[in-house]
């Protein structure tokens, strides 16, 4: 019995003997075939894509079937790192390792979905550049079912992760017939837009040469096939303008390609960029107007599984990934890139203060338009000699012979002559002296001078439509008591001007509020200042310059570079920007923006004088000059009559007639 029991566990040991050294025989079949194999594609892939950029590559592994697997990936790895170190550069770690910037280049070695799971999910936008290159290492143990890799594309497309290849191959498989294989998926199909299914990119035979005609990573966005692309906008002229609001917050506009007219996007520099890029990448759009009353909202605090609850406008359609991009002249600013990413900056816009022209001539100031003021000055100050002369002569002890050598013999009003002679009047003495009648001479032939460019030059003022300046500073506008407007959404333009900042008055997200206060602008009956970009006043302009125009303040005080914003897992970013630069190159954006603006307001308008009758508008100044004198004149004849009871009121007006 004891012989029989030996004999039975001999025979067992042997058995699992012979189980163990099968099973590492075959390991090592398995590392020494498929291993090497792996590695040529992997080599292959790494040359041809990976060497393009001097970025490092992220190499990151995760084994959760057996050990086989992991030390199958540890083969891999060491043969794949010492065919390429000397031209790659990689870093070996955990996949939210911080970095200069987001990873893109990346290898992954898994061996089944539950260690993808666990590798992908821990995946951080911060870290890691979802639309960069994932080459994928699969050394999964049997066949893969197609469903494994449903699932992973799947998430993939979840986390918008488009430029991946899954490398794997069948482990059992020791045939001459053994070979790797390599999956990809395309989310926007001819008729399938995002539904994810796997497509075999090649299968790469052992012991055949790789075919470099195989395009490994393809430009999967190139083209959309007529796909969807949902963008969050809102009306903002001129770079955004939606013709009908509409009653739900959303409304689908397609384009076909045969179709030769203009996209119905609406209209607007940034609408037709979009347009430009729906064409040239055929993609469809759909709009959605943020439904909270903002428009560019804000992010709010960081929520605790990394949400932003907070958020409104465009940003929370951003950040809730609603729609796959925003703009609406979006300043690429610090906080926006902490929780969205941006686009390449494609135009720059300066903010300024607009406000009025300033007050308008009246008719009566319009009558001191045609001197400047030194001229005026020099008037009064030779009236104020004449005047000084006259009165030293008359009241001073000098001979009665040397008031007739200055201004004539017999001449009892020479101040009244003075005024006589600067209006254009007779006189009824001339002097008989000739130094006398010289310095009437100099007088008249000065006061013909004067009158003559007076008079030409008061026909055009008259009829000048005429505004006083208004500040040509910031400074100069808050010193003189001005009323400062602006959006809520660009608060964080004047953080940094906080004497600007506390005097602002702020206006409700809506470009209906902009507009009547940029008509109240306009009347001149608003003294107040916008803060807003020149394009928006050139836009208003444009469209109502016959009833006056806004005017603007040279001083810039901020000026904003404006782009798309995505989500941070978007997969457009970079395949928008190629298209976004080639267009920019071509002059389209500049060009689309002149059908939008005009800035020759912002300059000093000539003024084509046209010969025409003056109106009774424009004489009005000319019209109460008259009234004063002859309010003068009856003032001067009630006091004359009043004198006849009024002995004092008599002697004075004696003296001065007198005089």
């Amino acid at each position: 019995m004891c012989a029989l029991m030996l004999v039975v566990f001999w025979a067992t040991l042997n058995v699992q003997v012979d189980h163990t050294a099968s099973e590492a025989l075959r390991r090592l079949t398995v590392r020494e075939t498929v291993g090497n194999h792996f590695s040529e594609v992997i080599v292959d892939a790494l040359h041809r894509y990976y060497v393009q950029n001097h970025s490092s590559t992220m190499i990151t592994r995760l084994a959760t079937v057996s050990r086989a697997t992991f030390d199958l990936q540890s083969d891999i790895m060491d043969e794949v790192m010492q065919r390429t170190s000397h031209s790659i550069a990689y870093v070996f770690g955990a996949t939210n390792q911080n970095s200069r910037r987001p990873r893109f280049f990346n290898i992954a070695f898994i061996d089944g979905y539950g260690a993808f799971e666990q590798l992908f999910r821990s995946l951080d936008p911060a870290y890691n550049d979802f639309s960069g290159y994932y080459l994928i290492v699969l050394t999964a143990i049997g066949q893969l079912l197609p469903q494994t890799l449903q699932r992973i594309f799947g998430f993939l497309w979840s986390l918008n992760v488009v430029n991946v290849n899954i490398v794997t191959a069948d482990l059992e498989d020791h045939s001459h017939w053994q070979s790797v294989l390599m999956y990809t998926y395309y989310p926007y199909r001819a008729g399938a837009c995002e539904q994810i299914k796997p497509h075999l990119v090649h299968r790469f035979r052992k012991g055949q040469r790789l075919d470099e005609v195989v395009e490994i990573f393809p430009n999967k966005l190139d083209d959309f096939h007529g796909c969807r692309i949902t963008v969050g906008t809102f009306h903002l002229p001129p770079y955004m303008l939606i013709r009908h609001h509409m009653a739900n917050t959303s409304t689908e506009l397609s384009w076909i390609r045969s179709k030769t007219d203009d996209l119905e996007l609406g209209h607007g520099v940034e609408g037709d960029l979009l347009v430009a890029l729906a064409r040239k990448l055929n993609f469809s759009v759909r709009l959605v107007v943020p439904d909270d009353r903002e428009l560019w909202g804000v992010a709010g605090e960081l929520g605790p599984n990394g949400s932003y609850p907070e958020a409104t406008g465009c940003i929370r359609l951003v950040v809730s990934e609603r729609v796959n991009l925003t703009f609406g002249r979006f300043a690429i600013r610090g906080d926006l890139n902490l929780v969205m990413k941006h686009s390449r900056s494609y135009y720059t816009v300066p903010m300024v203060f607009a406000l009025s022209a300033g007050r308008p001539y009246t008719p009566f100031e319009k009558l001191f338009r045609p001197f400047a003021r030194s001229t005026w000055l020099g008037l009064v100050c030779l009236l104020l000699i004449g005047v000084a002369v006259i009165a030293i002569l008359r009241f001073t002890c000098i001979p009665e012979s040397v008031r007739s050598f200055v201004y004539g013999r017999g001449v009892r009003l020479p101040l009244l002559n003075l005024l006589i002679v600067l209006f254009g009047g007779s006189m009824v003495r001339l002097p008989s002296r000739n130094f006398a009648r010289s310095l009437l001479s100099l007088w008249m032939g000065y006061c013909l001078v004067l009158r003559s460019l007076y008079q030409g030059s008061l026909f055009e003022y008259l009829q000048e439509k005429k505004n006083f300046s208004h500040p040509q500073t910031v400074l100069g506008l808050l010193a003189d008591s001005y009323s400062v407007y602006s959006m809520r959404g660009v608060a964080k333009n004047l953080d940094l001007l906080p004497r600007v900042y506390s005097q602002v008055n702020w206006l409700p997200d809506d470009d209906v509020h902009v507009e009547g206060l940029l008509h109240d602008l306009r009347s001149y009956r608003f003294r107040g200042a916008l803060f807003t970009d020149v394009d928006r006043v050139a836009f208003f302009n444009r469209h109502h310059f016959r009833a006056g125009y806004v005017h603007i303040v040279r001083e810039v005080l901020v000026h904003l570079q404006i782009g798309f914003y995505y989500p941070k897992k978007s997969c457009l970013v970079n395949v928008f920007d190629r298209e976004i630069d080639n267009i920019l190159m071509s002059g389209y954006f500049t060009h689309r923006l002149q059908h939008y603006v005009t800035y020759d307001f912002f300059h000093r308008q000539p003024y084509h004088h046209v010969p025409s009758p003056l109106t009774n508008d424009q004489l009005i100044g000319c019209y109460e000059t008259l009234a004063v004198l002859l309010v003068t004149a009856l003032a001067v004849l009630l006091l004359e009559l009043g004198s006849l009871w009024w002995r004092p009121l008599r002697r004075t007006l004696v003296f001065l007639h007198a005089e």
